[in-house]
């Protein structure tokens, strides 16, 4: 019904009593306070606590008024009003051995998830304690200093508010910290191997028929023994213990405290798995190597105690409101009224634009500029309106109001507010209204051409589920001018971060409407008379037997209320028909109106009873983009995830850390996933940390809520791993400074001179390291002192560093030197995207027994334009053999690389394993180039290791993303088949030899199965990551990747690989 808004819409004060009238026995609820004897000592025993009865409608805040009042009356505390100040004394209750805090002052006493219980009157009971906020102890700032070091940010400066959401976020993650620590088994963490699912590769078949032969070292004696690969790590346990000379102690007991670990590696063999699913036995296989293992004590594993946590947790219904019945105008009296709900909100939604200056105008300003305000969902633009056209000065001032077309109340959560200060091509004032069904997308910045000038957002429902109110003052990003330094990444302009730089950037006011209360959305309604979903959720369902309605499973919840046998039955059946249509979830939720409730409930009732085992990862994946919004479409995809092995994980980590931009809020199911998985596993917590911190230093955008998400992960990794990313910041930190040292000695458009060498070595003995680290690509590998003399500065236009290191010593033979290459200029996330994805074509080849010989070499994005590149031993560019083998002239000749392959291969046995891995490699990278779109292929992209192992680096051009010369488009061809490749396969004079054959049918691998994993990944990355679309070209092979990952018609590709 339509409310009379005048009556409370006027300002008023909040009463400071309760009434009178509110307290009734039967609504009452009584607070058992325990005070403080001594500050932070001791607490009343309990027959000397405070009992306060409130309301249970009231909020803490006013929880705290009565408290005050009381304890003024019995001066029972020193200083009574500052219990009205939640940064001087906490209020906490105990449940489950753990103590929670009563964190936000706004939050209704009846939704606090606290240890209820009843007293002799029948009222609902609750003890908690006071406790007075005690100073930082030098430990804790001393701990707050290091994560800060570690993050690359500090976030006590942001998150000075209690009440902000860094906050909020920082406080909340507590909880599924202490979960997942509570779960975790120390000895599985500090030893968990490094494992695959995928069966062994057709090739490896005949070696596992022969027994595999492992040095085991132990106590400084060594010994050989031959098992099947079928054994497991116990087995490789028992030979030794049989070794020993006997002992007390009983095998089973004796196992437990010992643990194998590959020699000269951070890696473990442990757990029940056969030999042949360790990735490093197969590695061996594979390349013919010894295997070397020893044995270590769990006694001696590296310290992985946590720190003692400073917060206790929060509750865990802080910023829910109550239902929209309790909270609802209907019936109330002014004084009965503590919040209003936004479902009660019948005006349409409206901003006041005050104006906008800016310190100091811009090179180049137009001459007249709107503002454009929208309401933004997800990727959607829910209406939009533009300010009249004003000559553009470092103030303008318009005082006026902008009316949407929509009311406040479908508003839904994660709403956001977009402002756009665009050029203006006409003078009259303009003004425009868009509906959602118009299916308008976000501003379009790119193809703007400089249009947009600045922008910003304002989340409209914060994450206290509170409504935005009153003034407000954002400060702008500015939109570059250059295209190429246009924004890369698509979630950054639905950021909600404002400018941190106040005192250069534009600044615009404006006015929300202000209300005598807080305006809250409700998380439910208590009673629907919604019917069960259309027919259309599932078409195949028999119309004669009716899906039961919400009336029919629940009067109050239809999810979480126990359905009846009936109802069990009619359930059952409609799982069996919804798995069938799956795959159609996200295309089905595309056409629901979002703003209209019941639509909403209706789509909430499905996913209550859809079962996340009943979707593909692939699905679950798609409903985590940026077109997903609701809460609870993204909690059943996270429930999907949490299925996902380790293994599952990490190949999808990368992509995953960038969905977290296109969150509604820093708290999420997904952020909490992403914080436990990486709790649980020490390889996905290292990879996690470094994909984190790279968003920290490279996306202001975001810098805020990956800081809080890391510091989370941070505070329970242990002990040892933030020793070792102390040891890793600290060399890249040295590094980075070395080659700004040298960009300033050779600038990029420079040539080297032939003294680079020895000042990179001088300006490197400058630095110091770290006795040794684990490398940020790859942390099985331990890196130790550096090899000066093989260090160097390569001749490329960045100048990186290509470094060497020692290392790490251990029983076994020792090992090459650790090689990386150290780049300062370049953005390497998107070559990380690149072999991320190939990883996970490898994978979809690797489960089908086939073993292509790709060579995903590491790659990390450690800060902004930093990061780190395997060294590739043994493997040369293209252009280096023909360079080599012919001078100038040898790119001309067809039999280059298969001369240099001879050379390499003296034996014919040897020979022709280097030419079978060529064609499977050359093979997968023509069809990853293809497919991918990756572009500005040359023979100084292209390498080749001395085994015939052909790979591609430098991935800057992908998705059609070409390069071209004077306007003149350089890409000629798909991907690069060039004369010698054929000449080493045997197309000679158009004659298909065996290995030519090969080549056709490795090409010729079935996709259709796993092809919607990498278009849902790279779905995922053209809405979030990409800077390559911002052409219609890229577009366009966007589009056709899609087209191709979705049919997967191997002959197809065939066809055009074969040309």
């Amino acid at each position: 019904m339509q409310m009379n808004w005048e009556r409370y819409h006027r300002k008023v004060s909040i009463p400071k009593e309760i009434p009178e009238h509110l307290f009734r026995s039967d609504n009452n609820l009584v607070f058992m306070c325990k005070l403080p004897i001594k500050e932070g000592v001791r607490f009343a025993q309990d027959h000397e606590a405070v009992q306060v009865s409130v309301p249970a409608q009231c909020t803490v805040h006013q929880l705290r008024l009565q408290l005050c009042k009381v304890l003024q009356e019995t001066s029972r505390l020193p200083d009574p009003f500052g219990l009205l100040d939640p940064d001087k004394y906490t209020l906490l209750y105990t449940k489950d051995e753990d103590e929670f805090e009563i964190y936000d002052d706004y939050q209704v006493l009846k939704t606090l998830d606290a240890p209820w219980f009843q007293d002799a009157k029948g009222c609902q009971t609750v003890w908690i304690k006071v406790l007075a906020k005690q100073e930082n102890s030098e430990e804790k700032m001393c701990y707050q200093r290091l994560l800060n070091d570690l993050i690359g940010y500090d976030l006590d400066s942001a998150a000075a508010n209690r009440l902000s959401e860094p906050s909020f976020a920082r406080r909340k993650f507590a909880t599924p910290r202490k979960e997942e620590l509570r779960r975790r088994e120390a000895v599985k963490y500090a030893t968990e191997p490094w494992t695959t699912s995928a069966p062994l590769p057709k090739d490896q078949h005949d070696q596992v028929k022969r027994k595999l032969p492992i040095t085991l070292h132990h106590a400084g004696t060594s010994f050989h023994v031959k098992v099947d690969v079928n054994n497991t790590p116990a087995d490789l346990l028992m030979a030794i213990w049989e070794s020993m000379p006997s002992g007390d102690q009983a095998f089973p007991k004796w196992a437990e405290e010992h643990v194998l670990k590959v020699c000269g590696r951070e890696e473990y063999l442990s757990g029940n798995f056969q030999l042949s699913a360790f990735l490093w036995v197969r590695h061996c296989l594979k390349n013919v190597l010894e295997i070397h293992l020893t044995l270590v004590a769990v006694a001696s594993l590296p310290d992985d105690t946590v720190r003692k946590e400073y917060w206790p947790q929060v509750d865990s219904l802080t910023g829910l409101s109550s239902c929209h019945e309790e909270i609802s105008l209907a019936g109330k009296e002014i004084e009965e009224i503590v919040m209003i709900s936004l479902w009660d909100c019948e005006r349409n939604f409206r901003v006041k634009l005050l104006g906008f200056d800016i310190p100091e105008m811009p090179e180049k300003t137009p001459e007249l500029v709107q503002v454009e305000a929208t309401i933004i969902y997800g990727s959607k633009v829910i209406s939009s309106v533009c300010s009249s056209s004003k000559e553009f000065a470092e103030e303008v001032l318009w005082n006026t109001w902008l009316e949407f077309d929509r009311p406040l109340k479908v508003i839904p959560r994660g709403a956001k507010l977009g402002f756009t200060i665009n050029c203006s091509m006409v003078t009259k004032p303009s003004k425009k209204s868009k509906s959602p069904t118009s299916e308008s997308k976000v501003p379009d910045f790119k193809k703007s051409k400089g249009k947009v000038l600045y922008f910003a957002n304002l989340q409209l429902i914060d994450h206290r589920s509170l409504l935005s109110q009153g003034p407000q003052t954002l400060h702008m990003w500015s939109f570059p001018e250059q295209e190429e330094e246009a924004f890369t990444y698509e979630a950054d302009k639905l950021s909600t971060a404002t400018n941190p730089d106040v005192d250069k950037s534009m600044a615009i006011t404006f006015l929300l409407d202000r209300y005598s209360f807080p305006v809250v959305l409700p998380h439910s309604r208590a009673s629907s008379d919604i019917t069960a979903p259309p027919s259309a959720v599932s078409p195949s369902v028999d119309h004669d037997v009716p899906l039961p309605t919400t009336a029919t499973c629940s009067s109050s919840s239809p999810v979480t209320s126990p359905p009846t046998p009936t109802v069990k039955d009619r359930l059952s059946r409609f799982r069996q028909e919804s798995v069938r249509y799956a795959s159609n979830l996200p295309q089905f939720l595309r056409t629901v109106d979002w703003l209209d409730p019941s639509a909403v409930q209706d789509v909430h009732w499905l996913l209550g009873y859809w079962r996340p085992e009943d979707l593909e990862l692939p699905v679950a994946l798609e409903l985590l983009s940026v077109d997903y919004t609701d809460e609870k479409v993204r909690r059943l995809a996270v429930q999907r995830l949490e299925m996902m092995s380790n293994e599952e994980v990490l190949r999808y980590l990368l992509q995953l850390v960038q969905t977290l931009k296109v969150e509604p809020y820093h708290d999420s199911c997904l952020a909490r996933f992403l914080i436990q998985r990486a709790l649980r596993s020490k390889r996905v917590g290292h990879f996690f940390f470094w994909y984190l911190r790279s968003e920290v230093a490279g996306c202001p955008f975001f810098r805020q809520r990956m800081a809080v998400i890391l510091e989370a992960y941070l505070l329970g990794c242990g002990e040892a791993m933030l020793s070792s990313f102390q040891c890793q910041v600290q060399v890249v930190k040295a590094l980075h400074d070395v080659a700004i040292k040298v960009k300033m000695l050779y600038p990029e458009k420079s040539s080297l001179s032939t003294l680079a060498s020895q000042k990179l070595q001088e300006i490197l003995q400058e630095h110091n390291f770290p006795p040794d680290f684990q490398v940020p690509f790859d942390p099985r590998v331990r890196a130790g002192t550096l090899i000066l003399k093989e260090c160097k500065v390569m001749p490329s236009k960045k100048k990186p560093l290509w470094l060497e290191f020692t290392c790490m010593e251990s029983e076994a033979p020792a090992g090459p030197p650790v090689g990386i290459i150290f780049k300062q200029g370049d953005d390497l996330r998107q070559d990380m995207l690149i072999i991320q994805t190939l990883m996970v074509m490898d994978s979809i080849w690797q489960e089908n027994c086939l073993d292509l010989n790709l060579v995903p070499y590491g790659c990390i994005s450690t800060g902004y334009n930093i990061g780190m590149i395997e060294i590739v031993r043994d493997a040369v560019t293209i252009a280096a053999i023909q360079r080599n083998q012919g001078g100038t002239t040898g790119a001309f000749k067809n039999n280059a690389l298969y001369e240099w392959l001879r050379e390499k291969c003296p034996l014919l046995e040897k020979q022709y394993q280097a030419m079978e891995k060529f064609v499977n490699s050359c093979a997968a990278y023509c069809v990853a180039t293809y497919v991918l779109g990756i572009g500005d292929r040359h023979n100084d992209n292209i390498m080749i290791t001395n085994q015939g192992n052909l790979f591609h680096i430098d991935f800057g051009h992908i998705l059609g993303n070409t390069k071209s010369f004077l306007g003149v488009n350089r890409e000629r061809v798909p991907f690069v088949l060039t004369p010698d490749f054929l000449y080493v396969m045997g197309r000679v004079k158009g004659e298909s030899s065996l290995y030519f054959r090969r080549f056709k049918v490795s090409i010729s691998l079935n996709h259709e199965k796993k092809g919607s994993s990498l278009k849902t990944t790279y779905d995922t990355y053209t809405h979030i990551f990409l800077k390559v679309t911002q052409n219609e070209k890229g577009l366009s092979v966007v589009y056709m990747l899609t087209c191709i990952l979705q049919q997967c018609h191997t002959s197809h590709l065939s066809e055009i690989l074969l040309f």
